[in-house]
């Protein structure tokens, strides 16, 4: 199995343990696409949808889009790029990352699209705040690399001594798999799962709010719970509120 990459995950780009208040928005294409007789026609149902969210956003705060590719009719629609496409011309939302998810289990047949894309959108690129500490995953090679002794390396930025492991563990990147290393000694990764996309919506919770704060959702389906569990507030949107605040 091969596994698109894309450019590696960015942190906040405000101040190292500087975490300010702020909400987070949450859109799930999943049942749009599903009842879409065409690509025009997801677009069409999101009309107004990024500019509202963009209104409300503060410069901290920050989107994700839940983009399931679709197969049909012969074809691949590519829900994903068109809708970043979209929402960018209609608002002054900026695309800053892109997160694969693979489904293959939830959708089993040969001629389904078997990862999503989750659409990481900012209104502030200098302002947005990530959590990335709060995700990271374990290390493949901590202890075995160098014989075991090299704690700690050079900066490539400047000329200081740097851990070599970050102790809350490493970047989870842009594909989101589980990883089993126990099936052999030496901490290579044995075997890779896909991810749920309930952990992957629950990741992104956690990197785009700090406990109490709001989840704003639209179009996501019971996931009420998860949010509730992670001590943060789900509010649902209503995408007709959402286009009467920018019909005039």
């Amino acid at each position: 199995m091969s596994y698109l990459s894309v450019k590696m995950m960015q942190q906040s780009s405000a101040p190292k343990g500087k975490r300010e208040t702020n909400q987070m928005y949450l859109v799930d294409l999943e049942r749009v696409v599903s009842d879409a007789d065409t690509q025009e026609d997801v677009l069409s149902a999101t009309e107004g949808v990024w500019s509202a969210i963009y209104e409300r956003m503060d410069p901290t705060e920050t989107l994700w889009v839940v983009a399931p590719n679709a197969y049909r009719d012969g074809r691949m629609w590519p829900i994903a790029m068109a809708v970043a496409d979209y929402a960018r011309e209609e608002s002054g939302l900026t695309l800053k990352n892109t997160i694969t998810v693979h489904r293959w289990e939830d959708r089993g047949a040969d001629m389904e699209s078997a990862y999503d894309e989750i659409l990481f959108f900012v209104k502030d690129k200098r302002e947005y705040q990530f959590h990335k500490d709060d995700i990271r995953v374990a290390h493949v090679y901590e202890g075995n690399e160098w014989g075991g002794e090299r704690k700690e390396g050079n900066s490539a930025y400047h000329n200081t001594k740097v851990r070599r492991y970050n102790p809350d563990g490493k970047d989870p990147g842009n594909v989101w798999l589980d990883e089993d290393r126990t099936q052999t000694d030496n901490q290579e990764v044995d075997e890779v799962e896909p991810i749920p996309l309930r952990e992957a919506l629950r990741r992104c919770v956690l990197v785009g709010t700090n406990e109490s704060e709001t989840v704003y959702t639209l179009w996501t389906n019971e996931i009420e719970d998860m949010v509730s569990d992670e001590e943060r507030v789900a509010e649902p949107l209503d995408v007709t509120v959402l286009r009467e605040e920018v019909s005039g």
